[in-house]
C-alpha cells in the first residue's frame, strides 16, 4: 500500500499534466482561424494579382479555397496549407492538373506539409493572443505550377498574417 504522501504526489503530478495539456489546447485554439484564413485568402490573391496573374477563385467548404493563376504560359495553384496533413491527398488531386505540389513555409519548400515546424512557430503567437497580443504569424501555403513557369515561389514563401 501506498502512504499518503505518495498518492498526494502523484495526484499532483497529474493535476499539472491536465492543467498543462489544458492550457496548450487552449493556446492552439486561440487564434480566430476564420479571421486569419480570410486575410491569407487575401493575401494569395493579391501577391498573385500584383504580379499580373489573372486569378480564378475555387471555394471549398471545409477545406481551404484554391486560387488559380494563368499568366501568359504559366498557370499556378495555390491555397492555405494550415491544415495540409489532414488534406495532403486532396490537395495532390485538386491541385495535379497544373503541377505537382509543393508546401511553402518561412522561405523553405518542402514536398510535404511543414506540420511539427508550422505547429511549433505558431504556439508563441496563439499563446499571445490570450493576452491581446496579437502578431504576424507565417502561414504554409501549398502550390503547384506548370512547365510554363520559371520555379520560383512567387513570393508566397513569406506570407504571414495577423488576427
Amino acid at each position: 500500500m501506498r502512504s499518503p504522501v505518495a498518492l498526494s504526489i502523484w495526484a499532483g503530478i497529474f493535476a499539472l499534466a491536465t492543467i498543462g495539456s489544458l492550457a496548450v489546447k487552449d493556446a492552439l485554439a486561440s487564434a480566430p482561424q476564420v479571421e486569419l484564413s480570410g486575410k491569407t485568402n487575401a493575401a494569395i490573391a493579391a501577391m498573385l494579382r500584383g504580379q499580373g496573374f489573372a486569378v480564378r477563385v475555387e471555394p471549398h467548404r471545409f477545406q481551404s479555397w484554391i486560387f488559380f493563376g494563368t499568366r501568359g504560359a504559366c498557370r499556378i495553384a495555390a491555397r492555405d496549407a494550415v491544415n495540409a496533413a489532414h488534406y495532403a491527398e486532396a490537395f495532390r488531386e485538386q491541385m495535379a492538373r497544373i503541377g505537382s505540389v509543393r508546401y511553402l513555409y518561412r522561405g523553405n519548400r518542402t514536398v510535404g506539409p511543414p506540420e511539427l515546424t508550422a505547429l511549433l512557430y505558431r504556439l508563441v503567437p496563439r499563446s499571445l493572443d490570450r493576452f491581446g497580443v496579437h502578431i504576424s504569424r507565417s502561414v504554409p501555403i501549398a502550390v503547384a505550377t506548370s512547365a510554363g513557369c520559371s520555379g520560383g515561389d512567387f513570393g508566397l514563401a513569406h506570407i504571414a498574417v495577423a488576427p
